[in-house]
C-alpha cells in the first residue's frame, strides 16, 4: 500500500526541488520517490535546523510501494526518530548538492553505466532527443551555466556535449 506522506520544508529547499522537477521534466512526487530509494539508507546532515526561522512550505507526496514498503526500516537506519524529520532531513540534504551532484541522484542508472563505459572504453548507444545515436563516451562534463552535467562523446568523429538529462536510453556496446 503506498503511504502519504505530508510535511512543511524550508522555501529554500521547495524551490530547490521545484527547481529539479522544472529542469528533469519530472513531478515532485516521482523526484521524492527516487531521492528515498537513493539516499534513504545514506547519511543525512541537518541543514534544515539552520533555516528554521523561513518560511515553510508544505509539500504532500506519496511513496511508491518499493518506497513504503521500505521506509520504516530507513528511518530505523537514520539518525531521524520521527517520520517527518527523516523526511525533511533527507530532502534538505538533497537539496544542500551541488546541481550536478543532484543529477547524478535523480539519473544514477544513466550515470553509471556511462562511468563504466568511460572507464572501459567502450561505445555507447544512446536515445538523445528521440534520436538513436553510437557514440564514443569521453567524460562528464559541466558548464558554467547550469552546473548540471554534459556528457562530452565523439560522434562522426567530432566532439559533442550531451545534456544527462536528456538521454533516455544507453546499451553499452563492448
Amino acid at each position: 500500500m503506498r503511504k502519504r506522506i505530508k510535511l512543511s520544508i524550508p522555501k529554500l529547499i521547495k524551490e530547490i526541488l521545484d527547481q529539479d522537477t522544472f529542469y528533469f521534466e519530472i513531478k515532485l512526487e516521482r523526484l521524492c520517490n527516487i531521492i528515498v530509494q537513493e539516499m534513504g539508507y545514506e547519511p543525512t546532515l541537518r541543514i534544515q535546523d539552520k533555516l528554521k526561522n523561513e518560511r515553510k512550505i508544505p509539500i504532500t507526496f506519496n511513496l511508491n510501494e518499493r518506497n513504503s514498503s521500505y521506509i520504516q526500516n530507513m528511518i530505523l537506519n537514520s539518525s531521524e526518530n520521527i517520520e517527518t524529520e527523516f523526511f525533511r532531513s533527507l530532502l534538505s540534504t538533497y537539496a544542500n548538492l551541488h546541481p550536478s551532484l543532484r543529477e547524478r541522484v535523480v539519473k544514477k542508472s544513466i550515470y553509471t553505466d556511462i562511468d563504466l563505459a568511460i572507464k572501459e572504453g567502450y561505445n555507447i548507444k544512446i536515445s538523445y532527443e528521440h534520436k538513436i545515436i553510437d557514440i564514443t563516451p569521453l567524460s562528464f562534463q559541466r558548464t558554467n551555466d547550469s552546473n548540471y552535467n554534459y556528457l562530452e562523446g565523439v560522434l562522426n568523429n567530432e566532439k559533442y556535449l550531451f545534456k544527462l538529462k536528456n538521454i533516455d536510453i544507453l546499451k553499452i556496446s563492448i
